[in-house]
């Protein structure tokens, strides 16, 4: 294994499909500020995989927001001089670039027994769906497809049958996570699905790309939410079937309302690029973010972005859903717009102002009036 292995590697794997949503940026900010306290990398990585969802301009749009909050990336797809370009020794980094490595882990677990082509078609699994909600039972694959001969498969392969590939998981036995957030979860493989790994069209599935990009690029550290907790055991069988070390995991707490609600998907609820529009400061949209979650068990509220680096723990992140209170965002902006200049303030409202015609004003003029306000 390389040196770079001995390194701290954490990675922000989004989907370019639209804006930035606060989700993404908490778990871009704490996988960035894991990585930076303990001089690691944080590799950027896209995760394309499902082409129908994509929005042109979403990748650009998304790394321009994060170099404007000051969230680094040492490897990716990084916008240098107006283009998409990759930098790092384990590209692409963009997965449809990937593909036939996907395809090739996909027929090695094939050939280990630890996976197996699923015939069945789209009107068999909603049959047995329906049939699983009526009887109140967990929608699931009935393994069918796991039962058949060599020669059966032999022969619907030959037949140009379209199959995916499931994950074959233990019918018995548990499977236990070591997660740095959470602590110890167990469960029980039997209610674990056999999931798709590689969809009919070639393409994997997240479950499937996510194991084999975080191994070959050697990420140490999994920061993401906790949403995905779910889908971790079968990861972690995944690591198992190929015989490598699973990273470790980090699952961050659910952002809520005061109320205790799910934070709502509205766009103008929950875009990153809103909040900046409407004037929120960078430095205190990042104080804020740091805040869902993490607790820093001292009085101090207010946190440079040095200062975040250094006191960063994901020994220190809570459990609970992390509130977000817009009343505590106001508060926090305020003082950082308090500690501007009034050139920089200036500065910040021509940004504001752009359909006025202040360049009849001076310099002087409009500071004054700024230092009135």
């Amino acid at each position: 294994m390389s040196d770079s292995a001995k390194t701290i590697r954490t990675r922000f794997a989004p989907s370019p499909t639209g804006f930035v949503n606060i989700g993404s940026l908490r778990t871009a900010l704490f996988a960035f500020l894991f990585a930076r306290h303990h001089s690691g990398v944080n590799v950027l990585r896209v995760e394309d995989t499902d082409q129908t969802r994509l929005v042109e301009g979403s990748l650009e749009n998304m790394i321009a927001v994060m170099k404007n909050l000051g969230v680094e990336f040492d490897e990716g797809p990084l916008l240098l001089d107006g283009m998409i370009k990759q930098q790092g020794e384990f590209g692409p980094y963009i997965q449809s670039e990937r593909t036939s490595l996907y395809q090739q882990h996909a027929q090695d677990l094939v050939k280990a027994g630890k996976a197996y082509y699923c015939f069945c078609t789209v009107e068999r699994l909603d049959a047995l769906r329906k049939e699983q909600v009526a009887l109140k039972q967990p929608p699931m694959y009935d393994r069918l497809c796991k039962k058949l001969s060599e020669q059966e498969i032999e022969a619907n392969l030959q037949a140009g049958f379209e199959y995916v590939i499931r994950q074959a998981i233990p019918e018995s036995g548990t499977t236990v996570i070591e997660d740095l957030v959470y602590g110890k979860i167990s469960y029980e493989n039997v209610v674990l699905d056999d999931q798709v790994l590689l969809k009919s069209d070639g393409f994997p599935t997240y479950h499937l790309a996510v194991v084999v990009d975080d191994h070959l690029m050697e990420i140490s550290h999994v920061v993401r939410g906790e949403d995905w907790l779910p889908s971790t055991p079968k990861h972690f069988l995944l690591y198992q079937d190929f015989g490598w070390t699973a990273p470790a995991f980090a699952h961050l707490p659910l952002i809520v309302n005061p109320d205790k609600t799910k934070l709502s998907k509205r766009q103008g609820d929950v875009s990153v690029e809103s909040y900046l529009q409407k004037g929120y400061l960078p430095e205190a949209l990042i104080n804020f973010i740091a805040f869902m979650g993490w607790n820093p068990k001292t009085e101090q509220e207010i946190f440079s972005m040095s200062e975040l680096i250094e006191q960063f723990d994901l020994a220190k992140v809570n459990k609970s859903g992390a509130v977000f209170d817009t009343v505590k965002l106001d508060w926090m902006n305020s003082h950082y717009i308090r500690a501007k200049s009034n050139q920089e303030l200036l500065e910040l409202l021509k940004l504001f102002l752009q359909e006025f015609n202040l360049s009849q004003f001076s310099q002087a003029y409009l500071e004054a009036v700024v230092e009135i306000e």
